[in-house]
């Protein structure tokens, strides 16, 4: 049985119109169908890309193709209307195969974007004299549960913000991490806490005194629903 040519597949994957022959084989010959159908998904893979997204290719790779289409043949030497026919879809079908490629790249290449789900949130008002406030988020991202905190106004420090979890009536507490220069930082969920045992959310001000307890000076706090 013989199979449809590659290049032939290559260009009915972008859309031109097989010939009889073609269309009754890729009903009936599996590997040419599966062949067509994986470069057609390709194919409209390329279609969604953004033009910054595609790869351009090396020069040398345009150069090969070039050379290739300008050489000689050294087979036997087809007729004149042939040859006319048959150039421009060897380079449809060249830079047909550069295009895939650069395609598969990005589809290779391009970053994934973790899964998040907001499970909690809660405002963070500000305490004392301060004007700090924002909002607290307990989010799952890949399976595992963080806690993003995103504030304003912190006042001007020579020490630094700590975010902790605290129990209702602040008879116990939890550090979760150092808040970031940017006022905004997520912070994975020490395992086994539970939030209905440590609901609130405190910012505190803190000295570079080597003390890890609480400051006792608080710039915001906000609860999260149970």
């Amino acid at each position: 049985m013989k199979h449809c040519d590659p290049e032939e597949i290559s260009l009915l994957a972008l859309g031109e119109t097989p010939s009889p022959d073609d269309a009754v084989h890729l009903l009936t010959c599996d590997e040419c169908r599966h062949r067509w159908e994986d470069l057609c998904r390709i194919a409209d893979t390329a279609r969604e890309l953004h033009d910054d997204e595609l790869l351009a290719p090396p020069p040398h790779i345009w150069a090969a193709i070039a050379e290739e289409i300008a050489e000689p043949s050294t087979v036997t030497a087809l007729p004149a209307r042939s040859a006319r026919r048959l150039a421009p879809r060897i380079a449809v079908a060249a830079a047909v195969g550069v295009l895939l490629g650069g395609v598969v790249g990005v589809a290779l290449t391009r970053p994934t974007t973790p899964a998040t789900t907001v499970v909690a949130s809660a405002a963070l008002d500000p305490l004392e004299d301060y004007a700090t406030s924002g909002a607290a988020t307990v989010e799952v991202v890949d399976g595992t549960e963080r806690l993003a905190v995103n504030v304003s106004d912190l006042p001007q420090t020579d020490g630094y913000f700590e975010v902790w979890l605290l129990a209702p009536d602040a008879s116990s507490m939890i550090a979760v991490g150092t808040l970031g220069a940017g006022s905004s930082s997520s912070f994975p969920l020490p395992p086994g806490v539970s939030l209905a045992d440590y609901p609130v959310v405190d910012i505190s001000l803190e000295a570079y005194d080597g003390d890890p307890t609480h400051s006792a000076i608080s710039v915001a706090r906000g609860t999260l629903p149970a």
